[in-house]
């Protein structure tokens, strides 16, 4: 008889869906990010929960290894204000 526990199926939904749509924002590839695999298979985890506890642990999880990933993640160059007037603002050429 084989004792070893039978892995259950995770499905993927709108945690999971969420989750890679930050990781793609952030330009962290779940790939080359231990930190973010694991926040995959948190989200997954997590949509798959039956047991409110269950999913309490895995959102707790999650939202820390988010966290993780965000103070890990390249800044993004989006401009200021001031960059955005600058470039409103007409070119003069003499």
């Amino acid at each position: 008889m084989d004792d070893a526990p039978k892995r259950r199926s995770l499905r993927a939904g709108a945690v999971t869906k969420a989750t890679k749509a930050e990781l793609a924002d952030l330009g962290v590839s779940p790939e080359s990010n231990a930190s973010a695999a694991a926040a995959i298979r948190l989200s997954k985890e997590l949509d798959s929960a039956t047991d409110p506890k269950e999913a309490a642990a895995a959102a707790r999880e999650l939202r820390q290894c988010m966290h993780t990933v965000r103070a890990l993640a390249p800044p993004k160059d989006r401009g200021d204000k001031i960059d955005e007037l600058a470039a409103r603002r007409p070119r003069h050429t003499a």
